[in-house]
């Protein structure tokens, strides 16, 4: 018996190579690890940036500080002013009430120079609004130490001629903080450096510093071994 013959086909599988359908788990690990490297890359940078652009601020925070204080000094002591009996004469009825000529007191605080200013000057400041005065004030610098910051913080008095002074080391109004140290020195006729300076005890003839230096240090966040200074000099106008 004869059966017609039929054509047939090999069977074709339908099931794809892996290769060719889809990712690996192998491949999808490395992916992820790959995909990690990038990003902790990406994050380092801008961590990095972060960081600098933080710490620039943060000096340029100091620097401007550091200006407005040692230009607010150095001016008060470019007009410092020492004759009290023409001072009294020129006010009349309303004598001085000042003591101090010029005082400059060697402190230390916690192993730092802390020290204190107080002398008669030109160079007063009035905070009230709509109000300006001009004429002699005891101007007076000292610093308090921090407890929270270990640092110390520098505050400036301003008290005219007609006005009781207050209390060392009260009644002034805050120049700046963050400093680690400051530190005043004062040059004689002569050239020689002083840690102190009392016009009571100095002769007539010279009751004044011909010079201050100023020397601030302020806390350095990145280097703390390393503080930022800053010094200036201050040449005093000679007596009249």
């Amino acid at each position: 018996m004869n059966f017609p013959m039929r054509n047939f086909k090999p069977y074709a599988s339908h099931v794809r190579p892996a290769a060719n359908g889809g990712f690996t788990l192998l491949e999808i690990l490395l992916a992820i690890f790959m995909l990690t490297l990038v990003v902790s890359a990406v994050f380092g940078a801008f961590r990095g940036t972060f960081k600098v652009v933080n710490d620039t601020e943060a000096r340029e925070e100091i620097y401007a500080a550091a200006r407005v204080t040692l230009e607010r000094i150095s001016e008060d002591l470019a007009s410092v002013y020492a004759d009290v009996s023409a001072m009294e004469k020129s006010t009349g009825s309303n004598a001085t009430l000042q003591q101090v000529v010029f005082l400059g007191e060697d402190h230390e605080i916690n192993d730092s120079s802390a020290d204190n200013l107080r002398f008669l000057s030109w160079a007063h400041v009035s905070f009230e609004a709509g109000r300006s005065e001009e004429g002699p004030a005891e101007i007076n610098y000292y610093t308090e130490y921090q407890e929270e910051t270990g640092l110390l913080a520098l505050y400036r008095s301003d008290t005219p001629d007609y006005l009781e002074s207050p209390d060392s080391g009260q009644g002034g109004l805050l120049l700046c903080e963050g400093l680690k140290w400051l530190d005043f020195i004062y040059y004689d006729e002569n050239g020689n450096a002083h840690k102190e300076w009392a016009a009571s005890e100095r002769n007539n003839e010279a009751p004044l510093p011909t010079r201050v230096e100023i020397s601030i240090g302020f806390e350095n966040s990145l280097d703390p071994e390393k503080p930022l200074q800053f010094v200036t000099g201050v040449a005093l106008p000679p007596l009249s």
